[in-house]
């Protein structure tokens, strides 16, 4: 199962082609929002898009931020696939759509809080997405908190596989909303700086903004098409740790079992991988477990978080962090951990890139995503060799 197109948005570039220039020259996009009021907030940082979107819906009518960001989004793909919503709709039941959100309807309840709008609940705008992409066939959205872009594309990769569908639109949106700084904040979880994943001093995250699309196909379909191959898509886990409703198993344990199903199903072992794009919140437990789940595994290769150029996408994360995975192999470049000072303890099998990119062949990349309620995920990529 290949990647045929990609699009993406982030505090770093509205663009794929943005976000490769600066994450390489580890130039962040964290700042000062501007969108709310954050003089409650332990900080006032956060990974907001460049892009002027509306933030608060004022009407019943009216577009929310997600959808906002899905349109931008969908002109990307459909262009970089050399596709169009008639295309997918001529595929009728055979094309499928797979969608990651955690707050994406929350701007219709807050509306609906503030007396901008009388019903919040049948205005939810998730239901219009796949429409706008001429998708008729299966509709899946996942809301298993941060692991829940990884899930999504892992979803469409099982449905193209298995035969129930011939393509797939992949991948999440989450805008930023005070609900959720708000929820973190209450959880004494954001840092009061820009984030810094693996550092010894990290103290908490910095929630970001933005999505990822994807179209996965079978790849001897996308041959005769003519499409252009970003890489292939070998294998992925899910599974759940069962340890604490916010908090992952410290032993690292849940996230190894996933990288472990990855890499059984992929076929590859663990030393094959050169890089492993991480969860990296930047929060004390998360990035110690997720070490000894790497170490546990036998990975001996590089690892950052792209979270500390983007801040924390929650629902979206995974499937920007996979766009992330496939353009570090696409490009031969690791991109760096910003603001990393002081690495992390480890048993030195693990290489923190910081500074600039690391130029570097990627034949196998492993993409991480942890969450709430013990969500795990992790997925495969592998590098296309034309021919």
């Amino acid at each position: 199962m290949v990647v045929t197109g990609i699009s993406m948005i982030t505090a770093n570039g509205d663009n794929k082609e943005e976000f490769v220039e600066q994450a390489q020259s580890g130039r962040g996009g964290i700042r000062k929002t501007d969108l709310f009021p954050t003089d409650r907030l332990r900080t006032d940082y956060f990974g907001q898009v460049k892009r002027q979107f509306v933030y608060e819906v004022e009407q019943e009518d009216q577009a929310s931020r997600l959808e906002c960001i899905f349109d931008h989004l969908t002109q990307q793909l459909l262009a970089d696939a050399d596709l169009t919503a008639a295309r997918f709709s001529e595929q009728n039941e055979r094309a499928c759509f797979s969608f990651a959100t955690s707050v994406g309807a929350n701007d219709y309840i807050t509306a609906h809080v503030k007396g901008s709008i009388l019903n919040s609940i049948s205005k939810s705008n998730i239901y219009k997405l796949p429409v706008k992409m001429g998708i008729k066939g299966p509709v899946f959205v996942n809301t298993s908190a941060c692991a829940a872009g990884t899930t999504a594309i892992g979803t469409a990769f099982s449905m193209v596989k298995s035969g129930v569908a011939d393509i797939a639109v992949a991948g999440g949106v989450d805008p930023l909303t005070e609900f959720s700084s708000y929820g973190f904040h209450s959880l004494q979880s954001l840092s009061g700086s820009p984030c810094k994943p693996f550092d010894k001093n990290r103290d908490g995250i910095t929630l970001g903004e933005g999505g990822a699309l994807f179209v996965v196909e079978e790849y001897e379909a996308a041959l005769k098409r003519g499409a252009h191959i970003y890489g292939e898509i070998l294998g992925y886990g899910l599974g759940n740790d069962a340890y604490h409703a916010t908090s992952p198993d410290p032993s690292g344990q849940g996230a190894y079992r996933v990288m472990s199903q990855a890499l059984n199903q992929a076929g590859i072992e663990a030393e094959a991988v050169d890089y492993v794009n991480a969860h990296g919140t930047g929060t004390r437990i998360n990035d110690s477990m997720e070490v000894k789940a790497i170490e546990t595994l036998g990975c001996k290769c590089s690892v950052t978080s792209t979270k500390s150029q983007t801040g924390h996408c929650l629902a979206a994360a995974g499937a920007i962090e996979f766009a992330a995975a496939i353009l570090s192999m696409t490009h031969e470049r690791i991109f760096p951990n910003v603001n990393l000072e002081e690495e992390i303890e480890s048993e030195g099998n693990i290489q923190f890139v910081r500074g600039q990119s690391l130029h570097r062949e990627l034949n196998y990349v492993l993409s991480n995503s942890f969450a709430f309620a013990g969500n795990a995920a992790s997925i495969v990529v592998g590098r296309y060799v034309d021919g």
